[in-house]
């Protein structure tokens, strides 16, 4: 079982420091700090690019999960344990500069084929998320969050990084609970109307502004007071907010087929 001191062990042999493997890893420093004291352990993704990074034999990795898997196909377990090799090898690819404009082209796509149809319900629910989240995207994407203030600075910067998400997040969440009321401003159109979608959509967006905000209370914890312990939301953040932007997708496009008329075919 590989442990903190092997893992620090591994990134100072390979000559990173930890603010580098954060870099690498697409992290705070402070979970390459959790992680190689043992306070929080590292997700099998993240273990599988520590050891890439650090230019290790991963063939003695993927040995010992076909070993396990001889012993687990004793058990009927295999198949299980093939999906889960798939996800430590695969989820590596999943980041945040792949999941992130993914969103935007699906939120793009949605907001391009409100337009198409003339359905201005559609067209100004994806193009108010899409333009908050774009904008939201562009400031971390470009490195001006982080670049504002020292990487030192752990407490101001996870502030800002989760204060920032909070913002924007509860602007969105704002926008959709007021939606028809902004649309009827924005627009004459005659088929602006409360949906069931808009229901459900704010409250996934509530749903994201609850997560960013006790993730700064968790960030406050950590850095200010020193509760080593508090890291849940920061080491699972990805995964709380990807889940998020699958059920809004999904609810569009649900959005979508649901104002698709059936073609009448001729008697």
């Amino acid at each position: 079982m590989i442990d903190g001191d092997d893992l620090k062990a591994m990134r100072l042999n390979a000559g990173i420091t930890q603010q580098g493997m954060s870099k690498k890893l697409e992290c705070d420093r402070r979970t390459i700090h959790n992680y190689e004291l043992g306070v929080s352990d590292i997700p099998s993704s993240r273990l599988f690019q520590w050891l890439k990074f650090c230019k290790l034999d991963l063939g003695s990795l993927l040995n010992q999960i076909k070993e396990v898997r001889s012993e687990s196909s004793i058990n009927g377990t295999s198949k299980l344990l093939d999906f889960i090799s798939a996800i430590i090898i695969f989820g590596t690819l999943w980041n945040y500069l792949i999941a992130a404009p993914l969103y935007l082209l699906l939120l793009a796509t949605c907001t391009a084929y409100g337009v198409y149809v003339k359905n201005t319900n559609i067209t100004h629910i994806s193009a108010f998320i899409l333009v908050l989240s774009a904008l939201n995207f562009t400031l971390f994407s470009t490195g001006m969050i982080n670049d504002m203030t020292n990487a030192e600075n752990e407490l101001l910067q996870g502030n800002i990084v989760f204060g920032v998400q909070l913002f924007f997040n509860f602007m969105i969440a704002t926008l959709l609970i007021f939606r028809v009321q902004l649309s009827r401003k924005i627009s004459n159109a005659k088929d602006i109307k409360l949906t069931y979608f808009d229901g459900i959509l704010h409250w996934i967006y509530i749903y994201i502004t609850v997560i960013y905000l006790l993730g700064l209370i968790e960030n406050i914890g950590w850095a200010y007071f020193e509760f080593k312990s508090w890291t849940f939301i920061f080491n699972n953040i990805k995964e709380l907010i990807y889940v998020a932007w699958a059920l809004c997708f999904s609810t569009l496009l649900t959005m979508i087929i649901s104002t698709i008329k059936p073609q009448v075919k001729p008697q």
